[in-house]
């Protein structure tokens, strides 16, 4: 009985040794040296504290889009309202590249089908264009729904032209 009372005592001043050792090279390490003046600042901020709650809500339904092109498309909606009044016949036509013949061939069946006329530049690009009266937000939504479509498909978009 006696030797295990004295094992169990040995065992416990190891343990507060092993602790008191552990705080020590803790306290070292975690020490403030005067003489190192550089402040070093993590930026945890994932950009979204800048985005506008409606950046934001047109992410939620176009989510393969970047926050920042959303945000430079939206900045130019005023400017299609007032270049292109309500009611104004419109073609809009939207380049794009993919990394593949089949995704290229994928992607057309897809526009085709929601009333874009196609045209292949080359095995990987084409250009898609559709007429429309213009409404508010209508040239902006489109350029929105073609872009997230390229993206879903991994592909390029390489930008718009408004006829």
């Amino acid at each position: 009985m006696f030797r295990r009372t004295i094992g169990a005592a040995l065992a416990a001043t190891a343990i507060i040794a092993a602790g008191a050792v552990i705080k020590l090279l803790l306290d070292e390490t975690n020490t403030y040296d005067e003489e190192d003046d550089e402040v070093n600042f993590i930026n945890i901020d994932d950009g979204e504290a800048e985005v506008s709650p409606e950046i934001l809500e047109i992410a939620k339904l176009y989510p393969y889009l970047d926050k920042k092109f959303i945000a430079e498309q939206f900045a130019r909606n005023e400017a299609f309202n007032k270049e292109y009044p309500e009611d104004t016949l419109i073609t809009i036509a939207h380049k794009a590249k993919f990394p593949d013949a089949w995704t290229l061939e994928e992607y057309t069946k897809i526009v085709t089908e929601n009333g874009y006329t196609a045209e292949k530049l080359n095995d990987t690009e084409n250009i898609i264009s559709k007429k429309m009266f213009t409404t508010d937000g209508a040239i902006l939504s489109d350029i929105y729904n073609v872009s997230n479509q390229v993206a879903c498909l991994k592909g390029t978009y390489e930008g718009y032209k408004i006829d």
